[in-house]
């Protein structure tokens, strides 16, 4: 048995040494494919345009919570007595494909994000060549509602902390300027969107109050009556303070100054790395050198 294992790894030592002579013979022919390989990455992600990413942190704003039980009272009627947002709810709206298109109509961003493909003079963008392969049309054409929801989702990030109760947006574009103004875009429509919500809450609940109120012949459940009517009108007024409702903006969106993508010197050192070590595995198991 010892001699058997013995043999053995007199054999491993020569096949090792056989394919450290041959890699030795052909090092100079790994070395400049390698360096070709890496080149040529470094060439066709030069071709890439930079990418910049802009962000923001968010938190929902802080109401006071009164103890009422007249609140109560309104909420057994099945009346939205509404409240401050909460993280996930402001996750819910960022995501929201309403509120994606209502960016893109009211701004117009396709001239930042596809500067390249799109056509001010026209307003038409033109296909790439993977756009068949996804059943996309071919030739110019105008961009619609799912052409920005697909644009949104492929460049917007959000991610979400439960535990502080913030929110963190993210958009990359081509223009450093552009990223930043198109978060801050998203950022002012979903705060108004938000009061949108709490006036037609507020408006609704006031109505309905205001038939309760010309209803009730009881003179103690008048006076709750009458006590929502205050707060539903104290909230709509605290709804029209734009900066405080909604959520607040622990860090607004800056012109970053640096690209985030593509990393052209890391691309090329990999390609570099990986193809040598590619074609010494290569040369090894050919056995022979290349002709």
């Amino acid at each position: 048995m010892e001699e058997r294992s013995t043999a053995e790894n007199r054999e491993k030592e020569i096949d090792l040494g056989k394919h450290f002579a041959i890699l030795r013979k052909e090092w100079w022919k790994i070395g400049l494919l390698s360096l070709g390989i890496g080149f040529l990455t470094l060439l066709l992600l030069f071709l890439r345009p930079n990418v910049y990413q802009a962000v923001a942190v968010i938190t929902p704003a802080i109401e006071e919570q009164r103890q009422n039980p007249a609140l109560g009272a309104l909420a057994s009627f099945g009346v939205d007595i509404g409240g401050p947002s909460k993280v996930e709810d402001l996750d819910t709206l960022f995501r929201s494909n309403d509120l994606t298109v209502r960016v893109f109509r009211k701004y117009n961003l396709w001239p930042i994000l596809l500067k390249d493909r799109y056509d001010p003079a026209t307003g038409n963008i033109r296909g790439s060549w993977t756009d068949p392969l996804f059943g996309g049309g071919k030739g110019p054409k105008r961009p619609g509602d799912w052409d920005a929801i697909r644009e949104a989702k492929n460049r917007m990030k959000i991610s979400m902390n439960k535990r502080a109760g913030t929110l963190f947006l993210s958009i990359e574009s081509p223009s450093a300027e552009g990223s930043a103004a198109i978060l801050k875009n998203y950022l002012d429509e979903g705060k108004s969107r938000l009061q949108e919500e709490a006036f037609e809450r507020a408006e609704k609940n006031k109505k309905f109050i205001q038939e309760q109120i010309g209803k009730t012949v009881d003179a103690l459940t008048r006076d709750r009556l009458y006590t929502l009517y205050g707060q539903e009108v104290e909230r709509e007024m605290l709804a029209r303070n734009r900066e405080q409702f909604g959520f607040q903006i622990i860090d607004s969106p800056r012109v970053p100054d640096r690209k985030i993508k593509p990393q052209r010197a890391k691309g090329a050192v990999a390609a570099t790395v990986l193809s040598f070590m590619g074609l010494c595995g290569f040369f090894v198991f050919r056995g022979r050198p290349l002709k």
